[in-house]
């Protein structure tokens, strides 16, 4: 064992290594063990720590099973272990449990016994269903995560109020195996911020979200080839990515969204986009409809999202570019790797304030007002090669938006 602000304690086995937690110094608040040895650690053990420890780490621990947490931690991180069940002391202090890379495949009901939880993660284990009944008195819980679990169905049998439907803010289902979600589901959340769907294989979406405070919803890396948000009733929406579908349009009624922020659209099917279509998006500052397979857009229209300040769309079969009208003080327009060979430079809005449009047959890019009166347009010859690279350079693309998401 080696200690600082944190213990650490390797192959860690009762029967040879409990004289250890004599030796913690007092200015340590966490205790980690590394490849704990046992396959189920009892309450007993745990409770010979001093009770300045508020945080225990349980990583790398294949042989363990099962674990009961004492009443004084505060914070549990296990990851990476056989876990298949966890049990806790009642009225456990516990505010934070992260479970990952484990082989449960329900959340632990004894998690009730934590009533100041605050969050809770499940990460990267075995779980396939979620009842939202389970967190039904979990009156703290503000945020769960359930991220890369093996989760096909979302349903709430609860019957009643429930605690949890004030408090929870964040709900992460995304990387999992939905294929169908009921959003009616998460209008009883009247606190909700954050919900992530991202990357799993939903093909339909029933019901409407009537939610006043939520302000982010990711439906990206999904199967959706429809969308329809009319009847919706989502004032406090700030950031939405439909990114990663089979979308051939906008979303029906997106139009009606008009406090949304960034719209994502990318890697989608969409072949013709009209600006008016998101017009009455007031707050929208950028529209990213990147690596679709466009050939026309049309920008020039009074109808305009008033406060765009970013508009992507490079990596789409556009063979012209038409920004003679933009009515908007102060647009970046992103055209890459297009096919634009037909722009009248001498016509386009000062409104403009930088465009770019290398990897196009010509290329009249630039980022200043002077560039823009006086700069040169450039023939490109390897537009062909460059443009034949655009599926590969989308689905690279792609990853990386995975990744950041």
């Amino acid at each position: 064992m080696f200690c600082t602000f944190e213990c650490y304690i390797v192959n860690f086995n009762p029967e040879r290594d409990m004289f250890a937690f004599q030796q913690i110094p007092n200015i340590s608040n966490t205790i980690n063990m590394h490849n704990v040895l046992m396959r189920r650690m009892n309450q007993a053990i745990l409770e010979r720590l001093p009770s300045f420890i508020q945080k225990i780490v349980i990583f790398n621990s294949n042989k363990l099973q099962w674990v009961a947490i004492p009443q004084s931690f505060s914070e549990v991180k296990i990851e990476e272990s056989s876990l298949r069940s966890i049990d806790f002391a009642a009225n456990s202090l516990l505010k934070f449990l992260e479970i990952s890379y484990c082989d449960l495949e329900t959340v632990p009901l004894a998690v009730e016994k934590a009533p100041k939880l605050e969050v809770l993660e499940v990460r990267d284990c075995k779980l396939s269903e979620i009842d939202l009944a389970t967190f039904c008195d979990y009156s703290s819980l503000s945020t769960l995560n359930l991220q890369r679990n093996m989760i096909r169905y979302v349903v709430n049998t609860s019957t009643r109020k429930c605690r949890v439907y004030d408090t929870l803010t964040d709900l992460l289902l995304d990387r999992n195996m939905l294929t169908a979600v009921n959003m009616d589901l998460f209008n009883i959340f009247i606190n909700l911020k954050v919900l992530n769907f991202h990357n799993n294989s939903i093909i339909s979406l029933s019901g409407r979200l009537h939610h006043n405070k939520l302000t982010a919803l990711t439906l990206s890396r999904n199967k959706l080839d429809h969308v329809d948000l009319c009847g919706w009733y989502v004032p406090s929406m700030d950031t939405v990515s439909f990114a990663s579908n089979y979308l051939m349009k906008a979303p029906e009624c997106m139009n009606n969204w008009t406090s949304i922020s960034l719209l994502f659209l990318n890697n989608n099917k969409i072949a013709n986009f009209n600006i008016e279509s998101v017009a009455g998006l007031y707050n929208l500052t950028l529209l990213d409809l990147q690596c679709n397979q466009l050939t026309e857009v049309m920008l020039n229209s009074a109808l305009f999202p008033p406060n765009l300040e970013l508009l992507d769309i490079q990596r789409n079969n556009l063979t012209s570019l038409d920004v003679s009208f933009i009515p908007v003080r102060s647009l970046n327009v992103n055209t890459p790797y297009n096919l634009i060979s037909s722009f009248d430079k001498s016509n386009t809005s000062p409104n403009i304030t930088e465009l770019s449009m290398k990897g196009n047959p010509i290329d009249c890019s630039w980022s200043t007002r002077l560039e823009q009166l006086y700069g040169e347009c450039y023939r490109n010859d390897e537009y062909i090669l460059l443009h034949n690279q655009n599926d590969r350079i989308c689905e690279n693309t792609l990853v990386v938006v995975n990744r950041l998401l």
